[in-house]
């Protein structure tokens, strides 16, 4: 199969990874992080390379006589506060994961997900790839803002605004560190140990699974785990376990 990817840049190193081992043809396109913070922009920049892959214009995909025409259009990602409801291909079929957001891909299985989320209340998930494209909580933010608000506004008033900026700390009692036994990162694992004690929240390991993404990147879409949205339909959220349907 050949396959067309648009990706949460969070997801660099297991999409590499496992795209290097696939036997199919994958060109994938990294999207900024952070686009899930405002859905509409998510949903409007997704729309845009759909709509360039659809019209054959997008320079990451070539041209049909060069590369061949593609299979489908895959979206890493999950349904991100709504920010893939609306999304449709013209051509192509869609293929997104039943996923509430990306640490369901980290971890494996949506079934998985809940189950954290269900028994530990709070948590925050930290991932090499959030480490390093998204300012997480920790020392070092506190401190950047600190610095930077004392610049602008002296240091009493300083004080004040970033304990304004970072009141949102206070929703969160657990920091989890996701490592998968493919791409072990311990500077990462041991980063977050120290963000967590900092921010006087529990630190708790998982073990994450590649099983996900690599069926994801395979072709191997079964019902349960992986929505398939036929050309001219569009993504909407199901309200249920499936997480997402066709509209």
């Amino acid at each position: 199969m050949r396959l067309k990817i648009l990706a949460c840049k969070v997801l660099y190193r297991e999409l590499s990874y496992l795209s290097a081992l696939c036997p199919n043809l994958l060109d994938v396109t990294y999207m900024r992080q952070g686009l899930h913070n405002t859905p509409e922009a998510l949903r409007n920049e997704l729309q845009k390379e759909i709509d360039a892959i659809d019209l054959d214009q997008d320079i990451h995909t070539g041209t049909e006589d060069s590369c061949g025409p593609i299979d489908a259009i895959l979206l890493a990602y999950g349904l991100c506060s709504n920010g893939v409801c609306g999304l449709s291909s013209k051509k192509y079929p869609l293929v997104v994961p039943r996923a509430h957001d990306c640490n369901t891909l980290f971890l494996g299985s949506k079934e998985r997900y809940r189950e954290y989320f269900d028994t530990y209340s709070g948590i925050y998930w930290y991932t090499p790839g959030w480490l390093e494209n998204a300012p997480m909580p920790s020392e070092t933010m506190t401190d950047r803002l600190m610095e930077l608000y004392t610049e602008l506004y002296g240091e009493d008033n300083a004080e004040y605004l970033v304990d304004l900026e970072l009141g949102w700390y206070k929703k969160y009692t657990t920091g989890a560190y996701i490592r998968w036994k493919e791409l072990p990162f311990p500077q990462y694992e041991e980063y977050t140990k120290r963000c967590t004690h900092y921010l006087n929240w529990t630190f708790r390991l998982f073990e994450g699974s590649s099983d996900l993404l690599r069926e994801f990147l395979s072709g191997s879409w079964d019902e349960d785990r992986f929505l398939v949205v036929p050309p001219g339909r569009k993504i909407a959220p199901s309200f249920d376990e499936r997480i997402l349907c066709v509209e």
